[in-house]
């Protein structure tokens, strides 16, 4: 009897595994992806100048915390784009924009 529940709970997991691997990110039928993927390839091919006006643009909404996290990263960005920093701007760009989320 125990063996029984036993085989029947562990074909239950195989059978019910090819509905978790479905979770996976694909492209919807139109070709263009939504989410954070889409968000960081899209980001990747701007300056760091225009990301950090589309922050500023989104800094309006914020209050707190989460103001101050985007505020220092803004900041530290900035340093960076003074030092000839491309990458490094882009980075604190991001992490502003993460900490809007």
């Amino acid at each position: 009897m125990s063996r029984m529940s036993i085989a029947i709970g562990a074909l239950a997991l195989t059978l019910s595994m090819p509905a978790f691997a479905q979770t996976a990110t694909t492209p919807p039928a139109g070709g263009a992806m939504t989410g954070p993927s889409s968000t960081s390839s899209s980001m990747s091919s701007m300056t760091c100048d225009q990301m950090m006006a589309k922050e500023e643009s989104m800094a309006g909404n914020a209050s707190g915390a989460r103001l101050t996290a985007m505020q220092n990263h803004m900041s530290m960005a900035r340093q960076a784009k003074a030092k000839g920093d491309e990458a490094g701007c882009k980075t604190h760009v991001q992490m502003a924009m993460d900490a809007m989320k």
